[in-house]
């Protein structure tokens, strides 16, 4: 089939004449029936800003398929991978038919940088979407979602080992943050939660950690948040902030998600308060705390010691300069 140029319109079976408004989607490809192959490419002639599918019935009722998205461009984003899997279809009556398939991709940029691959496992079947296992970049999950009615999702997402800038990358292009800004987080991420309900503000709970990295101009050891809500808000029911060397202290308060690119400030607009520890030996606590201009803090430690005879001292520690 020699490469052709036709509106939605004319796809549908109307003239190919379009009004000059209409977008006109260039095409090419073929579709053969008798030996249950196809191939279609969508876009661009010479492969910029494309989508080419490439689909051959391998067996009865097993199809094998591959998508390349060249540089497809979505809001906020770029996106080009290739995805090649095989699908398997499953009943007569269009009512109760199956699908299950497994897919992998390659390649994958977004905005132009590099990403992971990935794998999912899915069926369809019920009227729901069902993950039986994916796995992008340190990240795995399963689940379902509803494909009608109120949409209805439950997904079990862990993190397994993710780079904070990357996935800081990830949702800045999907928020549309400037690609010039500078980036809010490093550091490595670990955890999992739970999301649950009726799109598109489901329930979200669960624990997430962070290693050896900055926020903002705070270096940090480990930042634990334990939180709950309904997506975006999300409350923070524990959270704690350490240094090896420096304080320790826990947050409170609550985040909207969905502005990603102010979340440095509602970071630091969260209530703080210096850890208090204890022992059979020590006890330790944050006793003076100081403004200074550049709205950095001066914290100082105060330590009840116990000596070699049991006898309680009272030592002062060193001050330490924070700008969180």
């Amino acid at each position: 089939m020699a490469p052709a140029c036709a509106s939605p319109s004319a796809l549908a079976g109307a003239p190919a004449v379009a009004p000059a408004s209409q977008i006109v989607i260039p095409f090419s490809g073929f579709i053969d029936l008798k030996q249950d192959r196809a191939e279609v490419k969508v876009g661009h002639p010479e492969g910029k800003r494309s989508l080419a599918f490439n689909a051959v019935m391998t067996g009865r009722g097993m199809y094998h398929l591959k998508v390349d998205v060249s540089h497809v461009p979505l809001p906020n984003f770029d996106v080009a991978a290739v995805f090649e899997g095989d699908v398997r279809v499953k009943g007569d009556n269009p009512r109760t038919r199956e699908f299950t398939g497994e897919f992998n991709s390659s390649y994958m940029l977004l905005n132009y940088a590099p990403l992971h691959d990935a794998s999912i496992r899915f069926a369809v079947r019920d009227r729901k979407f069902i993950i039986e296992s994916l796995w992008a970049g340190g990240v795995s999950a399963g689940g379902e979602f509803q494909l009608t009615g109120q949409h209805q999702m439950k997904l079990n997402i862990e993190v397994v080992s993710a780079d904070i800038e990357e996935v800081s990358a990830i949702i800045r292009a999907v928020c549309g943050a400037h690609s010039a800004d500078p980036l809010m987080f490093t550091g490595v991420m670990k955890g999992a939660f739970n999301v649950s309900g009726k799109w598109p503000r489901p329930h979200v709970q669960g624990r997430l950690a962070a290693y050896n990295g900055r926020v903002k101009a705070f270096d940090y050891d480990t930042i634990s948040l334990d939180f709950d809500g309904q997506y975006p808000l999300l409350n923070i029911k524990e959270a704690l902030i350490t240094q090896a060397e420096g304080l320790s202290f826990r947050l409170a308060g609550g985040l909207d998600v969905s502005d990603w690119a102010g979340l440095p400030v509602q970071v630091a607009a969260l209530k703080k308060f210096p850890m208090v520890t204890a022992d059979d030996n020590r006890r330790e606590w944050v006793f003076k705390r100081m403004q200074s201009p550049d709205a950095t803090r001066t914290e100082m430690k105060y330590f009840f010691t116990k000596n070699d005879r049991g006898d309680t001292e009272a030592v002062v520690g060193i001050q330490k300069s924070i700008g969180f």
